[in-house]
């Protein structure tokens, strides 16, 4: 399934855990970059993050999507 397809089902999606609370600035599934993206390949990638902030995580793996990962 694509990330744009989860439409903020808030508490039954597996990226749960890496957006903020419901409606709040941090809502992977409303951000038009991650529209595209299979959830299962983000999840792979934000879990592997370095980076210390939600923010920073989801930015991260929108970079490391850029570059072919």
């Amino acid at each position: 399934m694509k990330i744009g397809e989860l439409g903020m089902h808030c508490g039954e999606c597996i990226l749960i855990e890496h957006c903020g609370e419901p409606w709040s600035d941090i809502a992977i599934c409303c951000e038009e970059r991650f529209k595209d993206v299979d959830k299962t390949k983000f999840l792979k990638l934000i879990e592997t993050s370095q980076r210390k902030s939600k923010k920073a995580r989801i930015n991260d793996v929108h970079k490391r999507l850029l570059q072919g990962e």
